[in-house]
């Protein structure tokens, strides 16, 4: 890489990370939060859905934004409005404040998506490898977000969480703004398509070209939908279904055997998440040499049995499925967010993150509710049943897109 590349490289992987500290922080607390709050865990999670909502519906305004001024500007406000809601909710006391803060949160975090992709898809010639390096810095955030939230809760309580992230995000943009950044285009090889006013393959209708657009932001959309789901779930479902781990932390001094039980929890799904981080390694590497779309299919077919065993697996043999449906669900990040280049305009990049991030954030944010009404009417594994149902609509949609595509090439070049 150039000396300009690394610096976009750092600073988006730095903002990246703090999103997904952000996005797992919240659901790996609910438990300490249900105590604090005299609530019930349906409700706690609740709490979270503006957050989770503002990470998809602002993630749009602020790519047009980056593609209006600078995704540089853009990542500034990312770092210093994140920074200044995380503040904000160390000082909540009540769950409207909770609520109001971590919304806050939301509206300023998503903007590491249009404007940190958007720059990378521009301006780093390795795009794949760039892309897996950005989408390992969201699982580094989601692999040490429960273990430092358990950590910190069982320290001094769950505020000191977020004061640590506030922080780091005032931190990480102070350096921002002492940094010059060339934001040049800087296209990838024989990307032709991925510039040119209407996207899709070269030589298809304008008509098929907008079919292909629905159909591919289809898919995105129920892949970032089932993706919220285990976000959502993973920390307390591993607390109420593994006990293995929480006997060695007995060790411990501490008499407050629930906040070791939620630090155990932790513990394992960052060791999910650790897992997850070779598969988007993988699938960076694999993204610059294989065609998209059938990396695509694989990694969705090879998660599928993965997500069914989570649903009634329990103790060691949970945490292994999880860590398998992880390794492939994020493997396929750099997969994705590769193809969401190849369709959108370049003039267009940032915009197109922000609109594939609202669909995957904000229509995923409904994840919040599905889990609470498949919790009631059946369990809590049930939703990893309802998860690999739309998994197999994801397959059905890309084997659609291949035919689609028949004679074409999706690959990144550098």
């Amino acid at each position: 890489m150039t000396r300009n590349e690394k610096k976009i490289v750092f600073f988006t992987f730095t903002a990246h990370f703090l999103f997904h500290y952000y996005e797992l922080a919240f659901p790996a607390l609910a438990v300490p939060l249900m105590a604090t709050l005299q609530m019930d865990l349906p409700e706690v999670l609740k709490l979270g859905f503006p957050m989770y909502l503002a990470f998809g519906i602002f993630a749009l305004p602020w790519g047009y934004f980056a593609d209006r001024f600078t995704n540089r500007t853009a990542l500034i406000i990312c770092f210093l409005g994140s920074g200044l809601g995380a503040m904000l909710l160390v000082f909540s006391t009540s769950p409207a404040m909770i609520t109001a803060s971590l919304g806050i949160i939301g509206a300023f975090a998503c903007i590491c998506h249009p404007a940190g992709m958007g720059l990378i898809s521009i301006g780093v010639r390795n795009r794949g490898m760039a892309l897996g390096i950005n989408s390992i810095a969201g699982s580094i955030g989601l692999l040490t977000a429960p273990f430092l939230a358990g950590l910190c809760n069982w320290l001094a309580g769950w505020r000191t969480a977020y004061l640590a992230a506030a922080i780091f995000a005032v931190l990480g943009g102070v350096a921002m703004l002492l940094v010059k950044i060339d934001e040049a285009p800087h296209t990838p090889g024989n990307l032709s398509a991925a510039g040119e006013a209407t996207p899709g393959p070269p030589g298809t209708r304008r008509n098929n070209r907008l079919l292909l657009l629905i159909l591919f932001f289809g898919i995105v959309t129920l892949g970032g939908l089932t993706y919220r789901i285990n976000i959502v779930v993973l920390p307390a479902y591993l607390e109420y279904h593994t006990s293995f781990l929480a006997p060695l932390l007995a060790l411990l001094p501490s008499s407050d055997t629930k906040a070791l039980t939620t630090m155990a929890a932790g513990l394992l799904t960052s060791f999910v998440y650790l897992v997850g981080i070779a598969g988007q390694l993988m699938g960076g590497r694999l993204a610059d040499r294989r065609d998209l779309r059938y990396l695509y299919l694989a990694f969705n077919v090879v998660s599928l049995p993965f997500i069914v065993l989570m649903a009634f697996a329990t103790e060691g043999t949970l945490v292994l499925a999880a860590a398998g449906y992880v390794f492939f669900a994020l493997g396929i990040q750099p997969v994705e967010n590769s193809l969401i280049a190849w369709f959108t305009p370049e003039k267009w990049r940032s915009t197109g993150y922000g609109f594939a991030s609202v669909l995957i954030f904000g229509v995923g944010a409904l994840a919040i509710y599905l889990v609470g009404w498949v919790k009631t009417v059946w369990s809590l594994g049930a939703v990893y049943y309802f998860s690999g149902g739309m998994i197999i609509l994801i397959l059905g949609g890309i084997i659609l897109l291949l035919h689609m595509t028949k004679g074409s090439t999706f690959r990144n070049h550098g």
